[in-house]
């Protein structure tokens, strides 16, 4: 009995990494299928992590995507195709709980920079004003930056990647891409407090 279900467990692997081996020449239909059997497990993979339907649905797109691009780097000699999957998924619902905790982080350094010099107001009309002449600021300074430092953050912050995405997008290293940011971000405060001061 458990011979057999070893034989079957083997065999469904086996059909398994022939699917991922199908959608790497770009198999529509191989795709399909692995979908269709796999689908409910990697959303369950990515809702684990995030708690949230929106943002499970935003990279579960992510993760059929990255299936699609990258099934030829798949090695069955590293695990089950599901294993590789599941693992992909969960480090992608990693990446976007990062990216929104960095983009979170970048937002509270410009409030705490406007908040030193403003008044606080009653009036929700003038608090409306205060957030549409802060967006306006942090605009403009971006678009001060040089062109390499204003992708870079565009990408690291208001895209969401993650460092290394962004050097993979952009085809640099990522101590250059870190760099870019990092002096990016620098000169953004540089540009920004003597309009609020």
């Amino acid at each position: 009995m458990t011979e057999s279900i070893d034989t079957e467990q083997e065999d469904q692997i086996q059909e398994d990494i022939q699917l991922i081996q199908r959608i790497a020449e770009r198999d529509s239909a191989a795709f399909q299928t692995f979908y269709q059997k796999y689908s409910g497990l990697i959303f369950a993979a990515i809702s684990n992590v995030l708690n949230d339907h929106h943002d499970t649905e935003d990279v579960m797109q992510e993760v059929l995507v990255q299936l699609w691009n990258k099934a030829h780097l798949y090695e069955p000699r590293k695990g089950k195709p599901l294993t590789w999957l599941t693992t992909m998924a969960r480090n992608r619902a990693i990446d976007r709980i990062r990216s929104k905790q960095r983009r979170s982080r970048l937002n509270d350094d410009f409030e705490t920079e406007n908040k030193k010099v403003q008044f606080e107001f009653e009036e929700s009309g003038l608090e409306v004003l205060q957030e549409k002449e802060r967006h306006s600021l942090i605009h403009n300074a971006v678009s001060k930056l040089n062109d390499d430092q204003r992708e870079a953050i565009h990408l690291a912050y208001f895209s969401g990647l993650t460092q290394a995405e962004v050097a993979d997008q952009l085809h640099e290293p990522l101590g250059t891409i870190k760099a870019r940011i990092r002096r990016g971000v620098s000169r953004l405060e540089t540009l920004i407090k003597p309009n609020v001061s």
